[in-house]
């Protein structure tokens, strides 16, 4: 089952649709239910995180409101899981420019807690006109 996290209240993030390959099994949480946790996500699931975002955070495209940085970020999609539940994949998708070093970043914090052992983690970044890509769509970069 795919899950798409909104992690910011900016209209235009809220209004973003998956490419037709993801399917039609999703759920979809806004910005206020993520950030309360306790959606029992469960284990090996795909998800999907809808954001504004750069190198150091994700959130809100104007920064006060909405400021997600690496550890927020893991404690937050950890927060939302089942218990002792971890995705398989967590594909990051913003609208801002680089994304690639905050998917990096989350990895490296994800490496010391070790919280997500063997998650896949893909970043993709693009103008918020278009749908999230399929996950074979080239615009994903594997971050390792």
């Amino acid at each position: 089952m795919v899950y798409v996290l909104e992690m910011s209240t900016d209209a235009d993030i809220r209004q973003t649709q998956l490419d037709p390959a993801w399917g039609n099994a999703v759920t979809r949480y806004s910005w206020a239910q993520v950030s309360q946790g306790g959606l029992n996500i469960p284990n090996g699931s795909t998800i999907i995180v809808v954001a504004h975002g750069n190198d150091t955070e994700i959130g809100n495209a104007a920064s006060g409101t909405v400021d997600i940085n690496e550890s927020v970020f893991l404690a937050t999609v950890h927060g939302c899981m089942a218990g002792g539940a971890v995705s398989a994949r967590v594909y990051l998708s913003t609208c801002g420019t680089g994304l690639a070093t905050f998917t990096a970043r989350v990895r490296i914090v994800a490496t010391q807690n070790q919280v997500w052992r063997g998650v896949q983690l893909f970043g993709h970044h693009n103008a918020v006109a278009g749908l999230v890509p399929s996950t074979t769509a080239l615009a994903w970069t594997q971050i390792f």
